[in-house]
C-alpha cells in the first residue's frame, strides 16, 4: 500500500509541477528536506522562491485548505525561511498549495492553486 500511494503521489506532483510550469514556474527541486521538513516542490518565478505543498484527493467534499493543518504551517515557514536564505537572486518568497482532486473511477483530474496561503 505504501509503494502505490507514493506513486500515486509522485503523480499528482508531477501534475503540480505541469500546472507551475505552464504559468512560466522553473521547478528547481522536488521533495526537497530543509530544516526538518518535506517542501513538495521548490521552484522560481521571476525573482520569487515559491514553496509548494501539494495535496491529493480522491473524494467529493475537499476543500484545499483542509489539508494544511496549523503544524504543517509552521514547519513550512521554517521550510521557507531556511530555503530563501540559500536562494541570493530571491527577493520574496511564496508558499502555494495546489490541490489535486483525482478521480479515477469518473474519469476526472481538477488542479487547484492557492497562492500564499501562509501570507499575513
Amino acid at each position: 500500500m505504501g509503494d502505490e500511494r507514493r506513486r500515486i503521489g509522485a503523480i499528482g506532483e508531477a501534475m503540480a509541477a505541469g500546472l507551475l510550469e505552464l504559468q512560466g514556474c522553473t521547478v528547481l527541486q522536488r521533495n526537497v528536506r530543509c530544516a526538518d521538513v518535506e517542501v513538495d516542490l521548490v521552484a522560481r518565478q521571476d525573482a520569487c522562491l515559491v514553496l509548494v505543498e501539494v495535496k491529493l484527493r480522491g473524494h467529493a467534499g475537499f476543500a484545499p485548505s483542509d489539508g494544511m493543518r496549523p503544524q504543517q504551517r509552521l514547519r513550512l515557514r521554517r521550510a521557507a525561511g531556511a530555503l530563501f536564505a540559500r536562494h541570493p537572486w530571491a527577493r520574496e518568497v511564496r508558499i502555494d498549495l495546489v490541490a489535486v482532486d483525482w478521480r479515477a473511477a469518473e474519469g476526472r483530474v481538477c488542479l487547484q492553486q492557492m497562492r500564499g496561503v501562509l501570507s499575513d
